[in-house]
């Protein structure tokens, strides 16, 4: 069930995570712990795995900032960029496999990232506010495409993964448009 309108930018979002923080932080937790059960998988299959859970989890279209950049954008903490940036200039990822839930107007994501030749897979956790990604639905459907990229805090673009399918991460983009307010 979509948010309702608080003003032309809806509700104040202290009060929307205020109204959803045990639900939130039980979510996020579920990722975490879903994702380590993914690389455990993984890795027991033969894979060299990496888990890096973002700090923050951006929304990006085209219009926003100083470049054409959209998608997915992950800040992920300092002691995972090292680890993150080996794995990522050593492989080539050729497959995608997204999980997600959705709860509370709240999207919890792991996208996979895998490069079943030389046996490499990095899991990004992220989670983000629906009311904020219809644009980013938008031009993902139109142009049947999608990215990811991974920086740290102080902007540094550790890497920028592209996917063929956009479904994969939006299966049902009205559900998206129901709750945006950036239009």
């Amino acid at each position: 069930m979509p948010h309702q309108s608080d003003g032309p930018d809806g509700p104040d979002q202290r009060e929307v995570v205020a109204q959803h923080s045990d639900e939130i932080k039980s979510n996020w937790q579920r990722t975490i712990q879903d994702m380590q059960a993914m690389a455990e998988d993984r890795e027991s299959k033969g894979y060299e795995t990496l888990t890096v859970p973002a700090g923050d989890t951006t929304t990006l279209t085209p219009d926003m900032g100083e470049n054409d950049s959209w998608g997915l954008s992950h800040v992920i903490p300092d002691n995972y960029a090292e680890d993150f940036e080996e794995m990522y200039e050593e492989s080539a990822f050729e497959e995608t496999a997204v999980y997600q839930l959705e709860s509370g107007g709240f999207v919890f994501i792991v996208t996979e990232l895998i490069n079943p030749s030389d046996e490499v897979v990095v899991f990004v956790a992220g989670s983000y506010d629906m009311r904020y990604a219809g644009g980013l639905v938008r031009t993902a459907m139109e142009r049947d495409e999608m990215y990811t990229h991974v920086k740290t805090l102080d902007q540094t673009r550790l890497g920028t993964v592209h996917h063929d399918d956009p479904s994969d991460f939006f299966p049902d983009p009205d559900t998206f448009y129901a709750y945006d307010v950036t239009s």
